[in-house]
């Protein structure tokens, strides 16, 4: 079963291409773990900081096949939020499989 990777635009203020950025900054980070993974979910949403300057928060939530995971990011804008959210997400799921390794 293929990993599928659905992105969410809270405000829909997300243009194609960081969407797109979205689904394959997401896929290319957590290929190796498809066959743990059922879904992927990414939440894209604009926030003030700070009170004045605009960002943009990406939240990244895994349906595992046991359990879940979760890792969420902001930045100046989308492509930052994205990776620092899939960095995060990426770690956490190779920790993840270290600790079934050595278990």
């Amino acid at each position: 079963m293929a990993m599928r990777i659905e992105v969410i635009d809270t405000d829909d203020s997300t243009t194609p291409q960081a969407r797109a950025y979205a689904e394959y900054r997401l896929f290319a980070t957590l290929a190796r773990h498809t066959r743990l993974i059922r879904s992927v979910r990414v939440v894209l949403a604009h926030a003030e900081r700070n009170g004045s300057a605009d960002c943009v928060t990406c939240a990244v939530n895994l349906m595992l096949e046991s359990g879940s995971a979760r890792a969420r990011a902001r930045g100046p804008h989308a492509h930052g939020a994205i990776d620092r959210a899939a960095e995060r997400i990426g770690d956490l799921m190779a920790r993840r499989a270290l600790q079934s390794l050595s278990s």
